[in-house]
């Protein structure tokens, strides 16, 4: 076998080995980041940190709303109870009972539409609750196929790194050399000849160049620099 075509075969190799590790970070980031359980859970807890929010001025209010009542009721007492005789006095206490129902009512109006919102927003969380559980249960289905296809690709790989090892003790430190320096210059650095032509610059070679790359010797492509494999 050529020094050429066992340089192709430990490319080919590398290529895969470099294939196979991108599928596994791909798969890692799969099963550590899933958007829509991502998005699911800030809507989700989006909404419920506003419903919250809206229970706690609810609350306030009302606990406002009670306080007026309960000043309304006082001075109805005062006014209904007999003790005060001085119409002055009445009219003062009727004109403040007047404000403090006039401001209840209003407060009694906003309590009912906030609990209105309050509804919709845990109608809202109902749904969203769902979609997050929807999503969740999906992503667990997918990690576990993803974990099954993880270990099929690191038994994969398991075996191309013996295969890799039984490539490299084959070749002459000369020849990795030169692999390695125009694979990480180039990314690829072995090209096949096809119809008398280099297929990584699809430049057509001379006669002589042909021979050469007959042979057992690493013969570089004088244009675009590539170890040159004749199959």
């Amino acid at each position: 076998m050529s020094l050429a075509k066992r340089a192709f075969e430990l490319q080919q190799v590398d290529l895969l080995i470099q294939s196979q590790h991108k599928q596994l970070e791909d798969m890692d980031l799969r099963l550590n980041h899933n958007t829509a359980v991502e998005q699911a859970q800030v809507s989700l807890a989006s909404a419920e940190n506003s419903c919250s929010e809206l229970e706690k001025q609810y609350k306030d209010l009302d606990a406002e709303a009670e306080a007026l009542r309960t000043n309304i009721t006082r001075i109805n007492e005062k006014l209904y109870g007999g003790k005060i005789k001085n119409p002055k006095e009445l009219l003062s206490f009727e004109q403040e009972a007047g404000m403090f129902k006039a401001t209840l009512s209003k407060k009694d109006d906003t309590l009912l539409e906030m609990m209105e919102n309050i509804e919709a927003y845990k109608q809202g969380i109902k749904k969203l609750q769902e979609i997050y559980t929807a999503a969740a249960s999906a992503w667990d289905k997918e990690k576990a196929e993803l974990q099954v296809q993880s270990q099929a690709i690191k038994a994969e790989l398991t075996g191309l790194d013996t295969k890799h090892k039984e490539i490299l003790s084959a070749l002459d430190k000369d020849t990795l050399a030169a692999y390695e320096g125009i694979r990480g210059r180039k990314g690829i650095a072995v090209v096949k000849v096809e119809q008398g032509r280099c297929l990584g610059c699809r430049v057509t070679l001379s006669i002589s160049e042909l021979q050469r790359v007959r042979g057992n010797a690493i013969v570089l492509c004088d244009n675009c620099g590539r170890i040159m494999y004749l199959s």
